[in-house]
């Protein structure tokens, strides 16, 4: 057993512990409430019922020596509190079972529920699962457990669908009376009376119209017989456990019994006994230029990556080549058109069900935020890791409208079962651990760098990456820098981002009227193609990125371009060793830093401008600076990183438990 399979019986372990003692102490607190515990119960006589264990247990003499020492009733009832104590204690101190005390607690479970039927006549059905799951008590083997939950699986399957058969076999659902019999019998004790209450009413009324209750009586047989299903495929357990809950409250409503004793063999359908694979999912909406690393370096640790994202982000997520031939192992799952956002998410984990995978990334997650945390909350042992684009906005709540209440409780959701994070800046990472420590939270590039050879070319070419946004870049400031300054030698100005918008036409506008013979302006009115988008940046002499460095998130919340969110600058940069300009507050640690040339006025960035157009010795050296500073970028450098994200130890090539 690899530690991927120890890390998910390790949580079944514990989630099979909580469970099942949850419904243990649930069951024993109502026999104290109904006066049904050994100690209460008056008078005294043990029944001979026609059960052969029951018959053992009075032949040893025990129910005789019991009533002559009352003080043995009081001490089964301790025991019955007190040894599963002792056992989930153990098993939570030590992350292990103890079959020995195991051992001991299944015997005396079985004893005390044959002396509950022998004395007060309790009906043992509902509590035979109780006794077949405290098996898994007994072993710490990972296939002796799954086996014996297998076994309950099948055993709870069964208490549905033989109640099915037996309705079917003694011809009662051809029988158009027979649920108004039923009706007719349970609750005498009402009808016997005044029958004021809005229940009894309903009663009566059912047993006046037989067919009606005979449909519920047909709908209850249906319901039962679904079950059959779960012998032949584990696909809807989920919907089977469902079911079982509607069932139970069903029965409850109609009948007045609380059958939901019997709602622990849930359990099985709930935790899934076959391996999860090695299996890396990732999902993606809009920001495909991010995959590249991550991608890279799920190559590097799992034999199959599943990629689901949008058509235009599969085609942009390298401008060299194709995806599958970039990324041979990975399979790209694209999203059809005129598909919903949540059809697809259904898709996802539909996906991650049925191949049992062990890894989900998300790449973003920016929308459908309850969705993804109450699928997420039912994924079991699933491993999640995410990466955060804007830290404040992960951590922050609003309650104006039913979105912000929605979203709100779906980041507490996710605050909670999510503790694996990336992010695109070291200082994000240090920010998101002052704000949850317990998390891992790691660096990695959105891509790894790769040294070129580079010549000089008569045209500086200076390229602005990114949206054309009022909200994100102060364009007017390239406009008064170009106002100022004439280029001492051919100048290009490409504005790689789409310039349709009102605003873009505006910039466009002005900056064409200052076009020269030293000064030419290239821009886009459309989306740029990812493969124009890198060509570009390849060819570019320099970077410039006119960020207003504090600005507010899709939701409204205040975020700092370099401190608690990313520019997309950081991708662009390593996609070539040319400087790049920024303004003076965009604080970017090493090697990023590296490739900076702040300004704070107008005049700064034109005594940069002028010094790389004129001092081709310190331009020279300033982009070798680059290259030896980006060489950090390996995938080499960070597969610690991403081994943490995972959960990979790199020493034995297993899973850590998370």
């Amino acid at each position: 057993m690899d530690s991927r399979q120890r890390m998910e019986y390790s949580r079944d372990k514990k989630l099979l512990l909580a469970i099942y003692f949850l419904f243990y102490f649930a069951v024993f607190l109502f026999f104290a409430i109904d006066h049904r515990l050994l100690a209460q119960i008056q008078p005294v006589v043990f029944h001979y019922n026609r059960d052969l264990t029951e018959l053992v247990v009075i032949g040893t003499g025990l129910p005789r020596f019991m009533i002559v020492h009352p003080l043995c009733f009081a001490a089964a009832d301790t025991l019955a509190f007190l040894l599963p104590v002792a056992l989930f204690i153990y098993a939570i101190r030590r992350r292990r079972f103890s079959p020995w005390l195991g051992g001991v607690f299944t015997l005396f479970l079985a004893l005390y529920l044959l002396l509950a039927d022998l004395f007060w006549q309790v009906h043992l059905e509902p509590f035979i699962l109780y006794l077949l799951l405290a098996f898994a008590f007994l072993t710490n083997r990972a296939d002796r457990f799954y086996s014996i939950l297998a076994g309950c699986r099948y055993y709870f399957l069964y208490l549905f669908v033989s109640a099915a058969i037996w309705k079917i076999a003694r011809g009662a659902v051809f029988n158009g009376e027979e649920m108004s019999r039923i009706l007719l019998v349970h609750h005498s004790d009402l009808l016997s009376g005044d029958c004021i209450g809005f229940s009894c009413r309903v009663y009566s009324w059912l047993i006046d119209h037989p067919g009606v209750a005979q449909l519920f009586y047909l709908g209850g047989v249906a319901l039962e017989a679904v079950f059959f299903i779960g012998f032949f495929t584990r696909r809807f357990d989920r919907l089977l456990l469902a079911l079982a809950v509607v069932f139970v409250a069903a029965d409850l409503l109609v009948m007045r019994i609380p059958y939901w004793t019997i709602l622990l063999g849930g359990i099985t359908l709930w935790i899934d006994t076959r391996p999860r694979q090695p299996v890396m999912v990732v999902y993606e909406t809009t920001h495909h230029e991010n995959l590249p690393a991550l991608l890279d370096g799920c190559d590097m640790r799992f034999p199959r990556v599943v990629v689901f994202l949008p058509a235009i982000s599969y085609r942009n997520i390298s401008g060299t080549g194709t995806p599958e031939s970039r990324w041979p192992r990975t399979e790209f799952i694209l999203q059809a058109e005129g598909q919903s956002n949540r059809a697809f998410i259904r898709q996802i984990f539909g996906y991650l069900r049925r191949h049992r995978c062990s890894h989900l990334h998300l790449s973003t997650l920016d929308n459908n935020l309850l969705v993804f945390s109450l699928r997420l909350w039912v994924a079991g042992s699933l491993h999640v890791s995410l990466t955060v684009h804007e830290v404040n906005e992960y951590f922050a709540y609003a309650f104006g409208s039913w979105r912000d209440r929605t979203e709100s409780f779906a980041k507490a959701l996710l605050h909670r079962r999510i503790r694996h994070y990336t992010f695109f800046l070291p200082a994000m990472a240090d920010r998101f651990r002052q704000r949850m420590p317990r998390a891992t939270a790691v660096f990695i590039p959105s891509r790894f760098y790769s040294s070129r050879e580079w010549d000089q070319q008569e045209t500086f070419s200076i390229v602005i990456p990114g949206s054309v946004d009022p909200n994100r870049r102060d364009f007017g400031f390239v406009v008064e820098c170009f106002r100022c300054w004439q280029p001492p030698r051919p100048v290009r100005l490409v504005i790689l981002g789409d310039s349709s918008t009102p605003y873009g036409q505006e910039i466009t506008t002005k900056l064409r009227q200052l076009e020269s013979d030293l000064f030419r302006l290239q821009y886009y009115t459309e989306y740029v193609p990812e493969t124009v988008y890198e060509a570009a940046i390849r060819d570019a002499s320099l970077l410039w990125s006119p960020l207003r460095v504090h600005k507010k998130s899709s939701r409204n919340s205040p975020e700092i371009y370099g401190q608690t969110t990313a520019s997309g600058l950081t991708a662009d940069l390593l996609l070539n060793n040319i400087p790049a300009l920024a303004p003076a507050e965009f604080i970017l640690d090493d090697p990023f830093r590296t490739a900076l040339l702040p300004y704070a006025s107008v005049q700064e960035a034109v005594v940069s401008l002028q010094r790389l157009l004129t001092d081709d010795s310190y331009y020279a050296g300033l982009r070798q600076e680059i290259d030896r500073a980006f060489s950090f970028f390996t995938k080499e450098h960070f597969q610690q990183a991403f081994d943490a994200l995972t959960g990979f130890d790199a020493l034995t090539g297993f899973y850590k438990e998370a």
